[in-house]
């Protein structure tokens, strides 16, 4: 997308909100997270963060910092967490693609990884309720009675932790109070959207000891449909979450103990996907003839449509599917000593995730395949905190243990019609556990060097252990299976059932008794250093450096001699920070600067080789990215709020920094674009009120626009001496095809949102839509054009919209 077409769409925007506002006058209102309210003169609400793990007034906090309140999520219609892309700043989101529906990767500043797995960590810690979401396979979130949401920009690595390279997002749910108070929601929508949710507090004891009881049941039919079968792809056919918190808080005492438990379930008819591009040359057009036509590929015609047909003859393969469960229990007490506080949050937690899918989307039985991922969880951090005079600090220790289970079934390159029948590749079973424990310490402190002065000083050091046992087999239907190999000639191979796979001791086993255990110990520092500076009561100027870490680890599946194992990926950061309030409170900017030092870069390879298709983290060369970030929040009359933001993004590899063995030499990687990193980011929304005796009108838009993103490129290897002239030309021409079919073109989003409200009772009536622009886009892809033959996109929501009504008490 142009600029100009965004600079068309803000103009129309803001002309269509302020044409709204023309109708009557209203009174100023604000949807800022955790905030007192407006002044007297209808100016900005205070917005209060925990960024640093103490209350601050977002203006005053030297940290980039994104903060939603229950309000701004409602009319935002952030209903996951993959829609916290359309409201931050900098960050870019990956869903559903070979993995299941419940996985989610953010992006914040091009800190990213490709693809975390079971062993592979995501750059961005998500957290709810100050606990760590350990894998990134089950970190879609729904949106359930949430206080809040903060999205920290950049290093966070001493307060939270490693993983936390590019930033952090925090969930905090509502906690019980001592009022009786709640709401239950119904709504209804296009797709056959049906959803019911509530939430109730029982003070049982006053404010020393009540109940918080929260759920949601939500289902709705397919997005698209898969033509052979004439069946459904993107259909939600259940999801439930449910969250219980017990907090007591008695008057004799200064503690306050909180235990919540939540359970989420959620099952749909598997991942939406589609063929973008085929290789004329490739296994689809010259070993499946017939199967499939150009015509399949997606247009605007067919981009909801399906065309895949898997048919392996094993049935945990060839129905696609999405399903998700997780719950835990956490707990947190606070005892609070004077000038002293002790903090205590410990957690336990279980997921399963799985799905299936068809992933070249094409009725070839090309590549079909189910994983499943196991994970529980259990840490504990202790915190003390205190403040002296100009002195504040916070100290404290960490403890992380998981362990789990990945499998994934994968029947490649089957039945070839060319081939008479048979086939190119065995069956295969990449199946690993894992186990993996971390310890930290940590220790930061501010001290205001003057009355307007701070300084502000942080170090953490974290220990980790890793160890992995990998089980992979070949031949999975129970008799031998004869496949060609070409290479370099067609080579008849027999699989002999479940024999192991190569990176595996060698041999025909009988169940999983292939093994391959491997561990390693990793360590880390973080720090943080900085100042800030009250330059008057409403501009706030600060500068801060940080480090941090993203852990190492194993690669679960099979991969090339030397790289089973893959190494920290080290980050280092500056950042420079304006924020300011003008006109009495009624305009909020803040702007940060920053540049990012990414070293040993952890990048996501998808290969097919000697007959076995896998996925696997390798360290890439060192990424240099710098940029800027403007949020800013105005009220240019009574009733009117208008929020926007905007961020620039450059990210290349260091010359030379990515550089790799060819079959006759060294290929330099370093020109490849970076991963998910866009150029640029940018949203406004628009919310107007109007009050009334009888309650109010509430007209709400919003617009957010993604540019274009690559998902992993690769260079053509020239070195090997048998190429030829003509053969290198067709390599480097089939690779520049296949590099500009990893980048995901850019896209914008309009939504919009109308509320009634009634005071008596407390009533509210919404009507809503998402994507009412209709806006055709992918939010994920696979690419092995290549390789296989193909690139498969997974396409983002269609158009939806729907109404809600509301009773709160």
């Amino acid at each position: 997308m142009k600029m100009t077409h965004v600079r068309n769409v803000f103009l129309t925007t803001t002309a269509l909100a302020m044409g709204l506002c023309l109708a009557a006058p209203a009174q100023a209102q604000s949807t800022a997270p955790a905030e007192a309210d407006a002044d007297d003169a209808g100016g900005l609400a205070e917005i209060v963060v925990t960024a640093r793990k103490a209350n601050e007034n977002l203006q005053t906090t030297p940290v980039a910092v994104t903060a939603l309140g229950t309000e701004a999520l409602e009319s935002r219609q952030i209903l996951q967490s993959f829609d916290l892309q359309r409201v931050a700043p900098g960050i870019s989101a990956r869903g559903a693609g070979t993995g299941p529906s419940s996985i989610l990767t953010f992006a914040i500043r091009g800190n990213a990884q490709n693809s975390p797995n079971s062993a592979s960590d995501s750059p961005v810690g998500i957290y709810v309720d100050g606990v760590y979401q350990g894998r990134a396979i089950a970190s879609n979130l729904g949106i359930l009675d949430l206080e809040n949401v903060e999205v920290l920009r950049g290093t966070q690595g001493t307060l939270f932790g490693r993983n936390t390279t590019g930033g952090a997002v925090q969930f905090t749910t509502v906690q019980p109070g001592g009022e009786l108070a709640g709401y239950v929601k119904a709504g209804i929508g296009n797709y056959k959207q049906r959803v019911v949710e509530g939430a109730i507090t029982v003070p049982l004891q006053g404010d020393q000891f009540s109940v918080r009881l929260a759920g949601r049941y939500t289902e709705h039919g397919a997005y698209m449909i898969n033509v052979p079968r004439n069946a459904p792809l993107g259909d939600l056919k259940s999801d439930v979450s449910a969250r219980a918190t017990v907090k007591w808080a008695p008057d004799s005492m200064p503690l306050t103990v909180t235990i919540s438990g939540d359970y989420v379930n959620s099952k749909d008819s598997g991942t939406m996907s589609i063929l973008k591009a085929f290789n004329p040359t490739g296994p689809l057009a010259t070993l499946f003839p017939g199967q499939f036509s150009p015509t399949q590929v997606a247009t605007n015609a067919t981009y909801y449509k399906n065309y895949g047909n898997p048919h392996s003859g094993l049935s945990q393969i060839d129905t696609p599917f999405n399903r998700n469960e997780a719950g835990g229990v956490y707990g947190t007490v606070t005892y609070d000593l004077g000038d002293v506080a002790l903090k205590s949050i410990t957690a336990w937690r279980k997921s399963t995730s799985a799905n299936a899918l068809d992933l070249d989307s094409t009725p070839a039985e090309v590549i079909g395949f189910v994983s499943t991922y196991k994970q529980h969880q259990i840490s504990e951090e202790l915190q003390l905190s205190g403040k002296s005079g100009g002195f504040e600090w916070i100290t404290g220790a960490y403890y992380f243990r998981e362990a789990g289970s990945e499998q994934s079934d994968s029947a490649p390159l089957q039945f070839s019609p060319v081939l008479g029948g048979a086939g190119l590749a065995p069956t295969a079973r990449s199946l690993a556990d894992f186990t993996a424990s971390s310890k930290a310490l940590f220790a930061q402190a501010n001290y205001q060097l003057s009355d307007r002065l701070r300084a502000t000083g942080g170090f953490r050091y974290t220990w980790d252990n890793r160890s992995i046992n990998r089980h992979g087999v070949r031949g999975l239907r129970g008799v031998p299976e004869v496949f060609l190999i070409f290479a370099p000639g067609p080579t008849p191979i027999v699989v002999q059932p479940l024999t192991c796979t190569v990176g595996v001791t060698a041999g025909t086993v009988s169940g999983n008794n292939c093994n391959d255990p491997k561990s390693a110990k990793f360590s880390y520092p973080a720090w943080t250093a900085g100042l800030d500076y009250k330059v008057t009561d409403n501009i706030f100027a600060y500068a801060k450096t940080g480090g941090a870490a993203l852990a190492g680890g194993f690669n679960t599946r099979p991969t090339p001699a030397g790289l089973d194992a893959f190494s920290p990926e080290k980050v280092k950061d500056v950042e420079l920070g304006l924020k300011t309030e003008f006109f009495d409170r009624h305009l909020r900017t803040n702007i940060a600067g920053f540049h990012v030092w990414r070293n040993g870069a952890q990048n996501i390879v998808n290969v097919f080789a000697n007959g076995v298709l896998s996925q696997y983290v390798q360290n890439a060369g060192d990424v240099r990215s710098y940029g800027i970030e403007i949020e800013a929040t105005l009220i240019p009359w009574q009733g009117m709020e208008i929020t926007s933001g905007f961020a620039t993004l450059h990210s290349k590899y260091a010359a030379g920094s990515f550089v790799t063995q060819g079959k006759g030499g060294l290929v330099d990687r370093s020109g490849e674009t970076v991963s998910q990193a866009p150029r640029r980011t940018f949203n406004i929304g628009a919310t107007q009120k109007f009050d009334a005796p009888w309650g109010g009108v509430s007209f709400h838009m919003d617009y957010a626009y993604l540019s274009s993103r690559a998902f992993g490129q690769d260079t053509p290897d020239l070195t090997d001496p048998a190429l030829t002239a003509a053969q290198k030309a067709t390599l480097v021409a089939n690779y520049a095809i296949a590099n500009k079919l990893t980048t995901l073109g850019g896209y914008g989003l309009f939504n919009m949102r109308i509320t009634a409200n009634l005071n008596n009772p407390n009533v509210e009536l919404a009507l809503w839509g998402r994507n009412l622009g209709r806006t055709k886009y992918s939010q994920n892809l696979f690419e092995s054009y290549n390789a296989l033959g193909f690139v498969s996109n997974n396409p983002g929501e269609p158009r939806t919209y729907g109404a809600t009504v509301s009773f709160k008490f």
